[in-house]
């Protein structure tokens, strides 16, 4: 992480010698709020960085210091036109790119809030956001980082559903190693301090960094789930978290960095192992299923054949009773493709008319979609 940042002088844009103040210091002594600095990394997602940023200027909460940073982004041209009317109400700092990690905490040494705020820049934050992390630190002090609810939307920004998250009946260190009760930064307000004290986001790690971090947090600090719906969480085709055997290998490496500090504790120990079988479970095992339910809604049946053997193999105790529990319908389903096929291939064609020289598709009926689908999708959900 950067270090000998002056918090006493006003920042500017870290780019090449230019500069531009922002109002965060008379803001702070007019309203003598806490301020809270808000940092955008950005990388390849500059045409969602507007919503991103009207989002921080959306809040309720008055006292805000913005900071944009563009790590090497490959869509700067458009990125610097999007921040265009934004330039003197924000910090612009331009580097090379050098991960996710080091952009936050590019971001991370120029704040000068009390507290932090990582919104990725496909991400945006309800108005409610930084007052209610605020309210929850201030009301915690012993807290190094609290977190809220978030809505999931597409691409588009429609809305999909509400993420509940992972409750947990304890928020404490050991709860967090057996599984991501936090879950994706947007929805985090860190105490600046304790963040810094940890030394950030650790920058060997290309993905699982806010995991790593929030772990690192919670091993010397309290943790708090204060449970208003602070966020929309955009999940889009670009997501990092949508490349699961990627992900997967990330967190495997945040479990090797937290085997010092859980030494020979045993309740520790099972917690780790609990974690890293649900990281089995949501990356691997969920992929899995959902790759097959494609495969069977497209009846691609000999691909969904043998991801059923692999299933089976890696996962036999989990996945014989779900295969058993539908191999009838889908049995069902491919008779009734093949009685179909072969009556379309035995009906009459009228003399005096030509038949045609592609293959005739039969389209399967209402009923069998509907069969189909709920098949596959009690797959999914069991």
């Amino acid at each position: 992480m950067a270090q000998g940042t002056n918090r006493d002088a006003l920042p500017g844009v870290q780019e090449e010698g230019t500069g531009v103040v922002t109002a965060c210091d008379s803001l702070h002594r007019a309203l003598m709020q806490p301020v809270v600095s808000v940092v955008i990394p950005c990388y390849g997602q500059a045409h969602f960085l507007a919503e991103a940023i009207e989002s921080v200027f959306w809040q309720q909460y008055p006292a805000i210091e913005l900071i944009v940073v563009n790590d090497g982004a490959p869509d700067t041209a458009l990125l610097e036109e999007v921040i265009a009317p934004f330039r003197a109400r924000l910090d612009y700092v331009r580097q090379e790119n050098q991960g996710l990690s080091a952009a936050r905490n590019a971001g991370l040494s120029r704040a000068r809030g009390e507290f932090i705020v990582f919104l990725d820049a496909d991400d945006r934050l309800l108005p409610n956001a930084l007052g209610a992390g605020v309210a929850a630190l201030v009301s915690h002090p012993e807290c190094g980082l609290v977190w809220g609810l978030r809505h999931v939307i597409d691409a588009g920004g429609n809305y999909l559903r509400r993420d509940v998250g992972r409750i947990s009946p304890t928020e404490r260190y050991v709860d967090l190693l057996r599984t991501n009760i936090v879950g994706p930064p947007v929805g985090v307000t860190w105490r600046r301090s304790m963040l810094e004290a940890i030394g950030g986001f650790a920058e060997t790690l290309r993905c699982g960094e806010d995991y790593d971090a929030y772990l690192g947090v919670a091993w010397t600090n309290g943790i708090h789930l204060h449970g208003e719906t602070v966020a929309e969480y955009r999940v889009h085709s670009a997501n990092m978290s949508s490349h699961a055997e990627r992900m997967f290998a990330a967190v495997q490496e945040v479990y090797t960095r937290q085997e010092a500090r859980v030494g020979s504790d045993a309740v520790m120990r099972r917690a780790l192992r609990a974690g890293r079988r649900d990281i089995r479970y949501r990356y691997i095992w969920m992929p899995l299923l959902d790759r097959l339910h494609d495969e069977v809604v497209a009846r691609r049946w000999w691909r969904a054949t043998m991801l059923s053997a692999r299933l089976l193999v890696q996962y036999p105790t989990r996945f014989a009773p779900i295969l058993l529990r539908h191999l009838p319908r889908v049995a069902g389903l491919i008779a009734g493709r093949r009685r179909d096929d072969a009556a379309a291939s035995q009906r009459p064609i009228s003399s005096g008319i030509t038949a045609p020289s592609t293959p005739v598709i039969s389209t399967p009926s209402s009923a069998e979609k509907v069969g189909a689908m709920s098949s596959v999708d009690t797959i999914r959900s069991s």
